[in-house]
């Protein structure tokens, strides 16, 4: 098992540009380590090929998620869609995945 450094961040609004558009500042919420959790052929089958193509599993060994909105993984930022408490050991975070990532 190949565990990277993860850090998870909040978006805590601080204001309003000029079209009135929500202006986020990210605070750094825990520091932890995730691993790579492949799609099994069953997640496939019930979320879709395009939602499986587009996301990615991570497995976090802490029993509770805090609030939080993004996971920085290997220095890149990814929007966190769902969370998976697998309770007592893991909790799996559903991230979206970009072109630029591998």
């Amino acid at each position: 098992m190949i565990w990277k450094k993860c850090t998870l961040y909040k978006k805590t609004k601080t204001g309003e540009d000029e079209l009135r558009n929500p202006i986020y500042s990210e605070e750094k919420v825990l520091e932890t380590v995730a691993r790579f959790t492949p799609w099994t052929n069953e997640q496939i089958s019930l979320e879709g090929r395009d939602v499986t193509n587009n996301t990615q599993l991570y497995a976090l060994p802490i029993k509770t998620l805090p609030e939080c909105d993004l996971a920085e993984i290997d220095g890149v930022k990814r929007e966190i869609n769902k969370v998976i408490d697998l309770y007592p050991r893991y909790t799996v975070i559903q991230v979206k995945r970009y072109k630029e990532d591998v």
